[in-house]
């Protein structure tokens, strides 16, 4: 498993290709900066190693109290926290308890304005947010794909596959093997 600077140091590599895609697709300038902004926000702030004591959770300041009950309900590596598009979104529900609560304490009026603008500005903001979002999807996307093939790769040079101690992805992230992977794994012998 790479390092959380390694990880940063990829996905900061990889977001040049990345904007250079979205311009060869012609997006629209507000797009692309919505995705490359989210692709960030999730590498530098958001990433799946916030179940632990790590760089992106230390990166949250004065305000990484808000991650501290995430880090006692999930385990490191566990389907909820490392599976691309279902940890992504896990997080981002997880995240919008801070400002219900903020909103719950500030009372009605603040909280009738916040809906007020809610409601306003959604449908300008809204395809601008689902950008972002894929944005920090394809960074959690990424980082599942470095902590997997890094440790394959490890194991493989260790020559412990030769021993017949290969792991898969359930294995590696130390979750019980579904039926499905099993039968797909035999099947490939």
């Amino acid at each position: 498993m790479p390092m959380g600077t390694t990880h940063r140091r990829l996905n900061t590599a990889i977001s040049v290709p990345l904007a250079a895609g979205a311009l060869w697709l012609k997006w629209d300038s507000g797009y692309i900066v919505s995705l490359l902004a989210g692709f960030h926000f999730a590498t530098y702030f958001m990433n799946p190693d916030l179940d632990l004591n790590s760089l992106g959770y230390k990166s949250w300041g004065w305000l990484r109290f808000i991650w501290w009950p995430y880090q006692k309900m999930l385990a490191h590596r566990c389907f909820l926290s490392h599976f691309p598009v279902i940890s992504t979104i896990l997080r981002i529900i997880y995240l919008l308890w801070f400002p219900a609560v903020l909103l719950l304490l500030l009372g009605t009026s603040v909280r009738a304005a916040a809906w007020e603008t809610l409601f306003d500005w959604f449908p300008v903001l809204g395809p601008y947010l689902v950008v972002f979002i894929l944005g920090m999807i394809f960074s959690d996307t990424l980082h599942a794909i470095f902590d997997t093939s890094s440790t394959e790769l490890k194991t493989f040079f260790r020559g412990t596959r030769r021993r017949g101690n290969s792991r898969n992805f359930f294995a590696h992230h130390q979750q019980e093997t579904p039926g499905w992977a099993n039968r797909r794994r035999a099947g490939r012998r």
